[in-house]
């Protein structure tokens, strides 16, 4: 599974970037059950959301 950063959407390969794990609540039931939602984000500066350019589509 490709994992990508939640701030720059780029692919993250955490056995060996530095990232934080973030846990949001994805929603909650009457009876108190918790659905969480895992993120995860760059630990050094991201670059601007877009800019990462997949490997493979260079322009000439």
């Amino acid at each position: 599974m490709i994992q990508l950063c939640e701030r720059c959407f780029a692919p993250v390969d955490a056995a060996t970037e530095r990232v934080y794990r973030l846990s949001h609540i994805e929603s909650a039931d009457a009876a108190g059950e918790v659905t969480w939602r895992e993120a995860i984000v760059h630990v050094a500066a991201c670059v601007p959301a877009g800019t990462v350019v997949p490997a493979g589509r260079w322009a000439a």
